[in-house]
């Protein structure tokens, strides 16, 4: 995925993530937003990665990891299916050739979490 589609999408996901939840802005603060954003381009890399070497396990290996660690700090695991759902719908606005491979992986992604 280009530079700036993936800069665009990870600033709308996180901009959505903090109006539905203001309460996440409230617990973590502007250094739990950065986080976010930080968290947001692993989660890409991780995307990207697994469509490159057209290896799913390698994106749900990852989420399954991320959601044992953040819940493990006090986070729901449905805050996670919850981000890799808005990626995945943001995708949906893009013409980027990635964004269809994205979609699939963040769908495996969310059914191997839940």
């Amino acid at each position: 995925m280009n530079k700036q589609a993936r800069e665009v999408a990870i600033e709308q996901v996180v901009a959505e993530i903090y109006e539905a939840y203001p309460e996440i802005l409230e617990r973590f603060g502007e250094a739990g937003k950065a986080r976010c954003y930080e968290d947001n381009h692993h989660h890409f890399d991780h995307l990207e990665t697994a469509a490159k070497l057209g290896q799913p396990e390698v994106f749900t290996n990852y989420a399954t990891w991320l959601t044992n660690l953040l819940t493990a700090r006090g986070m729901n695991k449905n805050h996670v299916i919850d981000n890799f759902q808005r990626i995945h719908d943001v995708l949906e606005t893009t013409l980027d050739t990635d964004a269809k491979a994205f979609q699939k992986l963040l769908k495996q992604g969310i059914q191997a979490i839940q």
